[in-house]
C-alpha cells in the first residue's frame, strides 16, 4: 500500500518535473535541439512506465503515457510550427520579426498542448491498452480491487489537476505574450511568467499532493481500526461448471441499479470457495475443495487462471469444473441453471452478470481466440485477414490453452490484423531493450 499511494506522488513528480524542465530548457538550448530533447523525453517516460508496470507490486502508469502523448505532440507542433509552417520569413504572432537568436518560449507550446490532452483523456471514456495490460497483468486485484479504486480515481484526479493548472498557464502567459512580450531579449516580467510561474506551480503541486498522499498513506496504512481490508489474507478459489456447452449459474444477490430503488438479481458461478490467504493451491487441493463444497465428486477440475495480489493478499484462483453428466448437478449441495454461450453473452450485454464471472468469461475468450487465430508472434494462422473463428464452451475441455500465459492477451491487442502492426512491434522492442523485469 506504501509503495501504492506514494507511486502517485512519484509519477507526477516525474512526469510534471520532466514538462517543467522543458520549460527551462527552451531558452538555454538552440531551437532544432527542442524537438529531439522532446522526444528524448518521451522516450524516458516510456521506458520508466514499463519498468514500473513490471514489478509485482501494481504501479499505475497511466498518467505517465498520457504525459508522455504531451511530450510527442509538443514535439510534432514545434517542427511544424518553427520549420515547416513558416517559411523562410519567421514572424512571431505579435508580428514582431523572428530569428534563431530569440529564445523559444516553450511554455506557450507545452502548456496549451497539455491542456487539450488532458481535457481529451477526461472526455475519453474508454480505458486506454495500459489498463487493459494492467488488467492482464494483476487479474482482479486491480480490475475490482481496492487497488484499482484507487488508481482509477487518482489517475482522473491529477489529470483535472494537470488540466485546470495548464488552462490556466495558457490564459496567463497567452495574455501576457500578446499584451507585452517584446522578443529582444527575456526581462524580469517574462522570467516571471514564462519560468518562475511555472516552477512555482510545480513545487506548490509537489507539496499540495504529497500532503494528499500522506493523509491517504497515514488513513490506509496506520489506522487500523478503520483498515480498507475487510477479509484480509483470503484466498478465493472460484469454478466455471461447466457440461458440454452450457454454464452452470446461479443468482448470488440483488443489487440497486435504478434510482428509483429497483432491484436486480445478479447471476455467478455457484461453486465459490474461500481459504486462508495461501500463495499456491494444488490440483488435489483445489478437487477436494470443490468435492467438500458441491459433494460432487466426478469433476474434472482444471486451473484456468490465477490472479495474485501482494499487496492486500486477496488473491483468486479461477479454475474449470467439467462434468460428463448435467444431471450430477441435482442431488448436489448447489443450486442453478444451465446456460448457453450465446445465452450468457446477452446477460453480460445486459449487465446482470457478477463482475468477477464478466472478467473471466472475457479473459478465457479473449485467449481462446487469439491462441486459435494467431502464432505467439501475433502473425494469422489462416490467410484470411480479419478472420475470427468460432467459440464453444464444449471446446474448452479439449484445448490445451494457458490462460495463464499473458502473451496471448498482448497478441489479442496487438496482431497482424492491428494497424501498423510491424511499426509497433518494433517500437515495442527498442522499448523493451531498456525496461528490465523487477520481480
Amino acid at each position: 500500500m506504501t509503495a501504492a499511494i506514494f507511486g502517485l506522488w512519484r509519477n507526477w513528480a516525474v512526469a510534471v518535473g520532466l514538462l517543467t524542465v522543458l520549460v527551462f530548457l527552451s531558452p538555454l538550448i538552440p531551437l532544432q535541439w527542442l524537438p529531439p530533447v522532446n522526444v528524448l523525453f518521451y522516450f524516458a517516460l516510456q521506458v520508466i512506465r514499463r519498468y514500473l508496470t513490471s514489478r509485482s507490486v501494481p504501479t499505475c502508469g497511466r498518467f505517465l503515457q498520457e504525459v508522455s502523448v504531451v511530450m510527442l505532440i509538443t514535439a510534432l507542433f514545434v517542427i511544424w510550427l518553427y520549420f515547416i509552417g513558416r517559411g523562410a520569413d519567421l514572424y512571431e504572432l505579435t508580428g514582431q520579426p523572428y530569428d534563431a537568436s530569440v529564445p523559444v518560449i516553450a511554455i506557450l507550446v507545452t502548456a496549451p498542448v497539455t491542456s487539450v490532452v488532458t481535457g481529451l483523456y477526461l472526455l475519453n471514456r474508454r480505458e486506454p491498452r495500459i489498463c487493459v495490460n494492467c488488467h492482464a497483468n494483476y487479474g482482479n486485484v486491480v480490475e475490482f480491487g481496492f487497488i484499482g479504486d484507487l488508481y482509477r480515481r487518482e489517475w482522473r484526479y491529477q489529470t483535472r489537476l494537470l488540466f485546470w493548472l495548464s488552462t490556466l498557464l495558457t490564459i496567463v502567459d497567452w495574455a501576457y505574450y500578446l499584451a507585452f512580450y517584446v522578443n529582444v531579449n527575456l526581462n524580469r516580467a517574462d522570467l516571471f511568467f514564462f519560468l518562475w510561474m511555472p516552477m512555482a506551480i510545480y513545487a506548490v503541486s509537489l507539496l499540495f499532493l504529497g500532503m494528499r498522499y500522506y493523509s491517504l498513506w497515514n488513513y490506509y496504512c496506520r489506522n487500523d481500526e478503520e483498515h480498507f481490508v475487510e477479509n484480509p489474507g483470503t484466498t478465493t478459489l472460484r469454478y466455471l461448471v461447466l457440461s458440454d456447452d452450457r454454464l452452470l449459474l446461479d443468482s448470488v444477490s440483488d443489487r440497486s441499479v435504478f434510482g428509483n430503488g429497483s432491484m436486480v438479481k445478479f447471476v455467478d458461478t455457484p461453486v465459490v470457495v474461500r481459504i486462508p490467504y495461501t500463495r499456491r493451491v494444488s490440483e488435489m487441493e483445489a478437487a477436494q475443495h470443490f468435492r467438500s463444497r458441491t459433494g460432487i465428486n466426478g469433476a474434472e477440475i482444471r486451473l484456468a487462471y490465477d490472479s495474485p495480489d501482494h499487496v492486500t493478499f486477496q488473491n483468486i484462483f479461477h479454475y474449470f469444473a467439467f462434468l460428463d453428466d448435467p444431471d450430477e448437478v441435482v442431488d448436489s449441495r448447489i443450486n442453478g441453471e444451465w446456460f448457453t454461450f450465446g445465452r450468457l453473452r446477452q446477460l453480460i450485454n445486459q449487465k446482470i452478470v457478477s463482475r468477477n464471472l464478466t472478467a473471466e468469461i472475457r479473459r478465457v475468450v479473449t485467449v481462446a481466440m487469439a491462441w486459435k487465430t494467431y502464432d505467439e508472434n501475433g502473425r494469422r494462422l489462416y490467410g484470411i485477414k480479419h478472420y475470427r473463428p468460432t467459440f464453444h464452451l464444449r471446446d474448452l475441455r479439449k484445448w490445451q490453452v494457458d490462460y495463464n500465459d499473458k502473451r496471448w492477451l498482448d497478441v489479442a491487442l496487438l496482431n497482424q490484423d492491428s494497424a501498423f502492426f510491424s511499426l509497433r512491434r518494433l517500437w515495442r522492442k527498442i522499448i523493451g531493450m531498456f525496461a528490465w523485469q523487477t520481480y
